[in-house]
C-alpha cells in the first residue's frame, strides 16, 4: 500500500507533463487560421526586436514566441490569443487580443498601437489566481489599482522601459490594463 501511495506522485507528475506538452503542441495548428484573421500581417519576429532585446528574450525565453500568448483568458474555457503583429508593407505593429469562445470563431476585444515600440516589446502570460498592482511612478499621490487574476493575464513588457498586465474585467466585459513597471 505504502509503495502505491509512493507511485502516485510520479504516475500524476507524468501524466501532467504529458498533457501539458500536447496542449504545447496545438496553439501551432490553429495559429495559422488565426492569423488569416489579419491579411498583411505576421508575427513580429524575433529578429526584427533590437539587439539588446533579442539578447534577453534568446537567454530567458529560449523555447517560447515571444509575440504570442495562448491561454483562456476570460474564463470560459476556451483558449484565447494575445498576438504582437507587424504590417508587412507599412511597418505597423500592434498588439491585438481576441477572444475564441469556440473552436472555430474568435474576435478582437483589444487592439495596441505599438508601431514606435515593436522592436522592445514581448509578451507572457500572467498566472491566473497572482495578483497584480500598479507601480508607484504613474501616481504617487493615491495607490494604484490592483486585480487578483481570475483567469490568465497578459504581461506586456517594453524591455527596461515598461510593463503592463492585461486581464479581462468580467463585469465590464472588456480587457483593463494595470502598469506594473516602469
Amino acid at each position: 500500500m505504502r509503495r502505491l501511495f509512493g507511485f502516485l506522485p510520479l504516475a500524476l507528475a507524468i501524466l501532467f507533463c504529458c498533457s501539458a506538452a500536447s496542449v504545447a503542441e496545438e496553439p501551432d495548428k490553429d495559429l495559422d487560421n488565426v492569423l488569416k484573421l489579419f491579411p498583411g500581417y505576421h508575427l513580429l519576429t524575433l529578429s526584427e526586436r533590437n539587439s539588446e532585446t533579442r539578447a534577453f528574450l534568446k537567454q530567458h525565453y529560449p523555447n517560447r514566441n515571444p509575440s504570442v500568448v495562448h491561454a483562456d483568458f476570460d474564463g470560459d474555457g476556451h483558449p484565447d490569443y494575445a498576438l504582437l503583429l507587424k504590417n508587412d508593407k507599412s511597418g505597423a505593429a500592434k498588439l491585438v487580443v481576441l477572444l475564441c469562445p469556440t473552436d472555430d470563431g474568435c474576435k478582437a476585444v483589444y487592439r495596441l498601437d505599438l508601431s514606435g515600440y515593436a522592436e522592445v516589446t514581448y509578451l507572457k502570460a500572467a498566472s491566473a489566481g497572482s495578483r497584480t498592482s500598479q507601480t508607484d511612478a504613474v501616481d504617487a499621490g493615491q495607490p494604484g489599482p490592483s486585480a487578483k487574476l481570475r483567469a490568465t493575464g497578459i504581461r506586456v513588457s517594453y524591455f527596461e522601459k515598461g510593463e503592463v498586465v492585461l486581464h479581462w474585467n468580467r463585469k465590464l466585459k472588456r480587457i483593463e490594463e494595470i502598469q506594473t513597471g516602469d
